[in-house]
This record gives C-alpha cells, structure tokens and sequence, in this order.
C-alpha cells in the first residue's frame, strides 16, 4: 500500500499522465500526493568559477526566477485540474535526474511516478530522468507511457 506517492512532472503529456495515474492510486489507497517539478537552471561555464568557489558554472539569477515562477504557475494549473490541493506541489532548482530521488527519500515516499518519456532534447542524448530515477530510487518507481496512463482531463473534455 502506498501512503506517500511523489509524481515528478516536467509538463510533458507522459507527466500529465503519471499524474493522472498517481491520483488513481491515492484514492485506491487513501494515501498523500504530492507534485513535484525541478527546474534545471541553464550554466555557463566559466573558468574562474571553477578555481575560486569550485562551482562548474555560473548562473542568471534573475533566469532561474522567471523560471521558478513559470514551473509554479504551470503546476498550480496541473493541481486544479487534478483537484490535487496547492500545498502538495514543490518546485526545487536542480538536477532532476538526482533531486527527485533525494526529494522523495526527505519526505518518505514509498512510490515514485514518472513519465516514460519527458520532454526536451538532451534527454535523448543523455538518457532519461526516468531511467535514472528508476536506478537510483529506494522505493518503487512506476514510469507511466501515454499510450497505457489513466485519461487526462484533455481527454475528457476533447
């Protein structure tokens, strides 16, 4: 039985499933959900990061904001539609591929749902968040195809 269920979401139509099939087993098993979106702040790289803070880059501060606020606004979205309540989202700046493990094991989850497939170009050249979420998680993972996920309520409506 899952109490404790965390849908990574990057707004791709797989997360949007995974959410719909994350909600389908929180009412199964009357457990919590939450939401939980990272941004991956764009760096630049830049030698005297390096050798002065160790840092592998620098980044726009005011990038990441506009960023935060879009991921926020975009999520908040997806809870309403789900009627998944505001508190249960989460927007992290970081590393997908290792921050929703480590987000997932700060708040107990015992159930990871992912995408099979996300959205942007890189991760067909460096593998997905998915992959590596399913490698690295201590708790069961479940990557959710659209082909085989629960209807979106764009599915309902069209």
């Amino acid at each position: 039985m899952y109490k404790m269920i965390l849908v990574a979401v990057d707004f791709s139509p797989h997360s949007e499933r995974a959410v719909a099939r994350a909600k389908a087993l929180v009412e199964a098993f009357e457990g919590q959900l939450q939401l939980l979106h990272i941004v991956e702040t764009p760096t630049y790289p830049v030698l005297e990061d390096v050798a002065v803070t160790g840092l592998p880059g620098m980044w726009d501060l005011e990038l990441t904001e506009t960023l935060i606020d879009a991921a926020k606004k975009r999520l908040k979205g997806l809870a309403k539609r789900y009627g998944i309540a505001e508190d249960a989202i989460e927007v992290l700046v970081g590393l997908a591929k290792v921050d929703i493990v480590e987000h997932a094991q700060q708040i107990g989850a015992d159930l990871i749902v992912v995408g099979r497939h996300g959205e942007g170009f890189w991760e067909s050249l460096i593998g997905s968040v998915a992959d590596s979420v399913l490698h690295h998680a201590s708790c069961d993972v479940l990557a959710v195809d659209v082909e085989h996920g629960e209807p979106t309520p764009a599915d309902k409506v069209g």
